[in-house]
């Protein structure tokens, strides 16, 4: 995954003048549902009335649909040097297969963009890029990745790299980058995380997202010292956002976590 690479070595654009037709010929009850749902999810109005039309005018429908695929409601991405993007591509593609760019060509990229592949920042940009492998990028995830971003140059990489840290905000984007940072970590052929990179992982993109962040690691590495399955990845995740400060709020007699969240809010309280 991208920490293994080391080792080896809300903003809308403006709708374009056939979009701004969405909003057209609105009845007033349309008006107000689309209000509600711009309210709801933060989008523009245009894509309010896109989204709510393909939905049959069914608000829960509609915002269920938006959170679930945002890009495919989003506006036209900016414009963008195509010829710029490809030659970017031709700078960083292996050698050897034509179509693709490889470890060396991934490591001269975080060189130029001035970040370590085992930084988070590196992890946001390949879940915006959409790349089902962390050691090799196509050239179709490259252009069309980099087109939805808009970014044409390395400059533009580099001042990219806010705002896509700010869409995680959303809890819904976030989700979806917390189970993409599993995907992209795990070692070729295996299902699961070792217990070293999960720790890693975890460290990263739970900084400051969970109370007990230290304590979950160090009982880990103490006590669990297994590996990390999806399912656990995920249901961390979950407990890291449900579990307050102290843990008084995790009642075991009724919880239905797995038995490494029981096994750890046992051990956590016999520390206290």
């Amino acid at each position: 995954g991208l920490i293994g690479l080391r080792r080896r070595g809300k903003g809308r654009g403006r709708m374009s003048k056939a979009s701004k037709r969405d909003t057209s010929n609105l009845t007033p009850e349309q008006v107000m549902l689309c209000s509600q749902f711009s309210e709801f999810t933060g989008a523009t109005q245009e894509v309010a009335a896109m989204c709510m039309r393909r939905n049959h005018w069914n608000i829960e429908a509609a915002m269920g649909a938006f959170f679930d695929n945002p890009a495919a409601f989003a506006p036209p991405p900016p414009d963008v040097d195509a010829g710029a993007i490809l030659t970017m591509f031709k700078k960083y593609k292996d050698e050897e297969e034509e179509n693709c760019i490889g470890i060396d060509g991934i490591l001269q990229f975080c060189t130029d963009i001035d970040i370590t592949p085992d930084d988070v920042r590196m992890l946001v940009f390949t879940f915006n890029l959409q790349v089902k492998s962390p050691v090799k990028w196509t050239q179709m995830e490259w252009v069309s990745g980099m087109t939805r971003m808009g970014c044409d140059s390395v400059a533009k990489v580099k001042s990219k790299m806010i705002s896509l840290q700010a869409d995680l905000v959303d809890p819904n984007r976030f989700k979806q980058f917390y189970a993409f940072s599993f995907d992209m970590s795990r070692a070729e052929g295996q299902k699961v995380l070792d217990l070293d990179t999960a720790v890693q992982l975890w460290r990263m993109v739970l900084k400051d997202r969970f109370h007990h962040l230290d304590a979950w690691c160090e009982f880990l590495e103490k006590v669990y010292k297994k590996s990390i399955t999806k399912d656990t990845w995920m249901l961390t995740y979950d407990f890291s956002v449900q579990s307050n400060a102290d843990m008084t709020n995790i009642d075991l007699d009724s919880s239905a976590w797995p038995v490494v969240i029981d096994e750890f809010v046992e051990y956590y309280r016999a520390k206290r």
